[in-house]
């Protein structure tokens, strides 16, 4: 079986990277009043500052599914179809990035961020290109790269939100929201030809329930993306090795010991 290494274009990657980093550097360098938007439901008001960096969010995400889906179309083995699979990590990498971007002053800490961000996001964009060839020799050590690239930008996530300290009625969606897309196209990457719909819905499901039920509970950032980390990568790991049908008795220990060692590390640091 002959194996093969494609490349992407280093400038069209460079392209799509240059064009959301300014996106974030002009929203840091514009100054906009903010204005806060009400909206009144019933037995329920909603408050929210709209600013620059608000609006900047969706588009960097935009940019980053648009970019990825320019450069997957050049892979000289795609087939005409949606790429929207290889659209979902981008669009995590660069909502992720925001947080950092929009919140730390100006300074080293800033700068190594954006520095990292753009390697991270180079990164991301060639893992997805390499995981379109199933006979790169590369492809398993990019699939397996994107997962954990996905579970990192999901624990970062869930962090942030309650860093910031989001409400519940933004912060519940938005993470069942995140759950949902990190494990479908987990699954999907571990099973190139299935979309496991049912699993991933289910899993964020749970990590919904989870992410409700500590809202409020005096824990730390860290303590509270680790709770929610452990048993959504746990339950990925379990459905995974339900569907291998293997006989080995110990197939379960790894979710297991991932779901009790990140609990314990979220009551150790709280």
């Amino acid at each position: 079986m002959n194996q093969r290494s494609n490349l992407p274009d280093i400038n069209q990657i460079s392209v799509i990277v240059a064009g959301i980093l300014l996106a974030y550097a002009v929203s840091r360098l514009t100054s906009i009043p903010a204005e806060e938007v009400r909206i009144r439901l019933p037995g329920l008001l909603i408050k929210f500052n709209l600013n620059i960096q608000f609006l900047t969010i969706p588009i960097v995400a935009g940019m980053a599914a648009t970019g990825s889906d320019w450069l997957i179309r050049t892979h000289p083995l795609w087939r005409k179809g949606f790429a929207m699979q290889h659209w979902l990590l981008p669009m995590l990498t660069a909502l992720v990035l925001a947080f950092p971007i929009n919140q730390l002053p100006y300074g080293t800490s800033w700068w190594l961020t954006f520095l990292f961000g753009a390697l991270i996001l180079m990164a991301v964009l060639l893992a997805e290109y390499i995981t379109i060839d199933s006979q790169d020799f590369r492809q398993p050590i990019a699939s397996s790269g994107l997962i954990a690239v996905a579970y990192a930008l999901y624990f970062i996530f869930c962090l942030a939100t309650n860093l910031f300290g989001y409400r519940l009625i933004f912060a519940f969606p938005s993470i069942t929201l995140a759950t949902f897309l990190v494990s479908l196209r987990s699954f999907n990457l571990r099973s190139p030809n299935h979309w496991m719909f049912l699993e991933s819905s289910l899993i964020a499901l749970v990590a919904g329930q989870i992410a409700a039920a500590i809202h409020y509970w005096p824990i730390s950032p860290i303590s509270y993306g680790l709770a929610l980390l452990g048993p959504t990568y746990a339950l990925f790991l379990f459905i995974i090795r339900l569907h291998q049908q293997s006989k080995n008795k110990y197939k379960f220990f790894e979710p297991g010991l991932i779901f009790v060692l990140c609990w314990l590390l979220a009551y150790w640091l709280k």
